[in-house]
């Protein structure tokens, strides 16, 4: 029909308009097929139940009279009450997650593309936490706490509190402090048929050690968390999309999105792998481990950091060596995951365990992911948003060359997959393998000491060095002067 309709259009007008209806036609013929796709919510509700002012109260002592849900015990929340999911979760020790948006009546969102949106005054974001009592079977999933994070008016400031339901899932009471409890989770791989999982309940104190006011507070609610399809029940759309649609931005954001920064899923193994370990990071770690962040948190796990910016690779870690070499332990070491306190700390069940709140369960997902991601590390690597990822394969002349010690050889990769790196003397001989494995797209770099693989220097004379990659092999020529 569209295209019946132009048609006529442009027999009607005569060639004069013609160029400039095709010029047209492609961007309403697009717009028009972006807006025959349904949306994940068709309108939306005003919030008019879970309401919370900190200026004049304190949340409900019940969850049940907070008004967040309109069936307590099956937790089907109030109108108004928008749900949404996250590109990269949290690690909550195996838990399932549910999460919604209540702002106030119709109130709107300030969108930001790369920054911090801005809530209005008394938001409040929920999450919902479950765990399957039966392990593999989700029809043994019963909740076990529910969390608020609340905004203060018109302040920057945000609080949190944790509500702990009862054993049958009916209520949930206020806590004033942190608690911990055990839960029996039947497994048939465990020893005796039963897991006895220690679970924490954060205090409002605890809430502010991640929701930092250097992290924005709030963590997930942000555009490259949000960006990606999330089930709404019948239809799965943008999250995006669907929001901008039903109003709950100030400003229309349009549908696409394809500049917008988003995070890979970890759990996605189609994505590359480092992309997916940097989202694990941002995550799991970034609300410390970033400027203005803990004190000593002292690199930057932000998905945006460039990893040769990040102070981890090649760096000794400042606490925490967990090596039985520790002159040799580093934040990173790049093809040594064992010598990795990023990962050493994750599998760390002491004091020096990251995450070092609420977890006492291992991330086996995540920590394998670490592990692979380190374990292909070669050099320091760069991990590339979409829009600076290099056109074409390329290798620099190596600097300084001529060179007494040490030179660094720079390359480029347009897309991820196997590189080698190698130096030749003129007899076409291997003296050195600097690079073997799998990388990103993006700008890389590798230190050539001036020895062979056998960790003896080589003498002064021409060298070789050829860059091979999915996409061909670039040969050249360098200087050592002893």
């Amino acid at each position: 029909m569209i295209h019946q309709f132009f048609l006529s259009r442009i027999l009607s007008l005569g060639y004069i308009k013609l160029a400039i209806i095709l010029s047209v036609m492609p961007v309403l013929i697009t717009k028009a097929i972006a807006q025959s796709r349904p949306y994940g919510l068709e309108a939306r509700v005003p919030n008019t139940s879970l309401l919370i002012n900190l200026a004049q109260n304190t949340p409900a002592a019940t969850i049940s009279a907070t008004g967040l849900f309109r069936d307590t015990a099956k937790q089907i929340v109030a109108p108004g009450i928008i749900p949404y999911g996250v590109n990269s979760e949290l690690w909550s020790d195996g838990t399932e997650k549910t999460r919604f948006f209540a702002l106030p009546g119709n109130a709107q969102v300030g969108f930001s593309r790369d920054g911090n949106w801005h809530f209005p005054p008394n938001s409040v974001l929920v999450k919902n936490f479950y765990f399957n009592f039966v392990k593999g079977e989700p029809a043994s999933r019963q909740i076990v706490e529910t969390r608020l994070l609340v905004k203060m008016g018109e302040t920057d400031t945000w609080k949190g509190f944790s509500y702990q339901w009862n054993d049958d899932a009916t209520d949930a009471h206020l806590l004033r402090e942190s608690d911990r409890r055990t839960f029996f989770i039947v497994d048939a791989d465990a020893p005796d048929g039963i897991v006895r999982q220690r679970y924490f309940f954060p205090g409002p104190e605890d809430c502010s050690l991640c929701h930092r006011e250097a992290s924005g507070r709030v963590l997930g609610g942000r555009t490259p968390q949000l960006n990606g399809e999330y089930n709404y029940g019948a239809i799965s759309d943008n999250q995006l999309r669907t929001l901008n649609h039903i109003g709950f931005f100030t400003a229309d954001i349009g549908e696409d999105y394809s500049q917008f920064p988003r995070w890979a899923n970890p759990r996605d193994e189609s994505a590359p792998m480092a992309n997916r370990a940097r989202a694990y990071l941002a995550a799991n770690c970034s609300h410390c481990h970033r400027p203005g962040g803990v004190e000593r948190g002292d690199f930057d796990a932000r998905y945006e950091t460039p990893l040769d910016q990040m102070r981890t690779v090649g760096i000794s870690p400042s606490l925490g060596r967990l090596d039985t070499e520790p002159e040799n332990a580093r934040i990173i070491n790049p093809g040594k995951a064992d010598q990795s306190t990023l990962l050493l700390r994750t599998l760390n069940f002491s004091s020096f365990r990251m995450p070092p709140l609420a977890s006492s369960v291992l991330d086996e997902d995540g920590t394998s992911l670490l592990r692979k991601w380190i374990d292909r590390m070669s050099t320091s690597t760069s991990i590339a948003n979409e829009s600076s990822i290099p056109e074409e394969f390329d290798l620099a002349q190596n600097y300084p060359n001529p060179f007494n010690t040490t030179t660094a050889i720079q390359y480029r990769l347009a897309e991820e997959g196997p590189v080698e790196l190698t130096i030749f003397d003129l007899l076409g001989q291997r003296v050195r393998q600097l690079i073997s494995g799998d990388h990103v797209a993006g700008s890389h770099q590798a230190i050539w000491d001036g020895r062979g693989d056998n960790g003896i220097s080589v003498a002064s004379g021409v060298y070789f060095y050829r860059l091979h990659s999915s996409d061909g092999g670039i040969t050249r020529r360098m200087l050592l002067l002893r």
